[in-house]
């Protein structure tokens, strides 16, 4: 059996927090490599993100995927107007909206992306081997970016936190 490369996971994070915030309504379905498994970043902020380096205090959400990161994120955007589909969504909905959906805030606000993904097949008939074992470094990436967030910022970010 291949060896996992665990170490890979530390030069992934590094190029996350390299890569630059997109917005998410506008822009969000020209990912790099979105239609594979990931983990993607979301900021909630007034702040002007768009083009400018990911930064751990701007990172709002972490999450993942094994489906795509893109239809990840068409779940999400989903879940902040009509509750379902997402948890990370279904808590914005509640807590920050009250129940009205994004859309009806008058709140300046807006979300930013970034992901990065690993390319293979996740469809059960299709996906081998090895494909399941990248699946599974998507999820342990997951909770790689968590723990840098935390080791840089002694929490981890707003709306992972249950």
């Amino acid at each position: 059996m291949p060896s996992t490369d665990w170490s890979g996971m530390t030069q992934r994070v590094k190029n996350l927090f390299a890569s630059n915030w997109r917005s998410l309504h506008e822009d969000y379905s020209r990912l790099e490599n979105g239609r594979y498994p990931g983990v993607y970043l979301l900021a909630y902020t007034t702040e002007e993100l768009e083009g400018k380096k990911v930064e751990e205090k701007d990172v709002f959400y972490v999450g993942m995927s094994h489906a795509g990161v893109k239809p990840r994120l068409r779940q999400f955007i989903d879940g902040l107007e009509k509750r379902r589909g997402h948890s990370g969504a279904m808590r914005f909905f509640t807590e920050y909206t009250g129940g009205r959906g994004y859309s009806k805030l008058s709140s300046k606000k807006t979300f930013f992306v970034t992901s990065i993904s690993i390319r293979c097949s996740s469809g059960k008939k299709k996906r081998n081997a090895e494909d399941l074992r990248k699946m599974g470094q998507v999820a342990a990436l997951e909770y790689y970016v968590l723990a840098h967030i935390r080791e840089k910022l002694g929490r981890e970010p707003e709306l992972n936190k249950k």
